[in-house]
């Protein structure tokens, strides 16, 4: 049985999440040997995942040129920013109001716990932010996956797909910062738990939007 198409898709979301964190400068030039040569891949999967980032908006297709990282300027991420902390907000509403399923439960406990370990680690103040990306992302998507609200589910993600919008800032954060986002998380979690669904919804747009405000601090320089 053939692995290309597993492989596509793994080469597609790798260099998805690389440009979603702003690993590639805007307007630069993406060649399909350089980034074969970077992923340990041929060209057929990277040919075949720029052609899929280009049709969702994170590229830009000029023929005879090729594949250029599209540009968005401040006011577009934060507008994206603005626009995920409604949705999100929405959804940690939604759990409060009719309570948290056992797994999703489960699973913001996790993330939390995670999320003290990490704060108690050397990673963070070495710049090693990968195991925080992987804990936060766990953290937001369980809660948008167990609203079962395919609507919303689908609009946080058209909102998410804008360069550090998600997980793409914390580059930028201080030891305070990673430390209010974990009590955040805290915060928002108990306030599910308990049925409070305008502190869960007020929390959340909160956490949301200061990531968006070290942004606008930071993006640029």
């Amino acid at each position: 049985m053939s692995t290309q198409p597993t492989r596509s898709i793994n080469v597609t979301e790798t260099l998805r999440e690389q440009l979603l964190q702003g690993e590639f400068p805007p307007n630069a030039r993406l060649q399909e040997i350089a980034l074969a040569e970077r992923m340990g891949v041929s060209r057929t999967p990277i040919r075949e995942a720029l052609s899929v980032l280009a049709k969702d908006g994170l590229l830009e297709h000029t023929p005879n040129r090729g594949y250029t990282v599209r540009y968005f300027s401040l006011d577009d991420i934060v507008s994206a920013f603005r626009v995920r902390a409604v949705l999100e907000g929405l959804g940690c509403r939604l759990l409060a109001e009719k309570g948290l399923p056992a797994d999703t439960d489960t699973q913001l406990q996790h993330a939390i716990a995670w999320g003290e370990t990490l704060l108690q680690s050397t990673q963070l103040q070495q710049g090693e932010y990968n195991q925080w990306r992987e804990m936060n992302k766990a953290f937001h998507l369980a809660i948008l996956l167990a609203t079962q609200n395919d609507l919303l589910i689908r609009f946080a993600k058209i909102a998410r797909n804008i360069p550090i919008v998600f997980n793409g800032s914390f580059r930028w954060y201080s030891t305070r910062d990673f430390q209010r986002s974990q009590d955040h998380h805290q915060v928002i979690y108990t306030a599910m738990k308990n049925g409070q669904a305008e502190r869960a919804d007020n929390m959340m747009q909160e956490h949301v939007m200061q990531a968006a405000e070290i942004l606008q601090r930071h993006y640029g320089q």
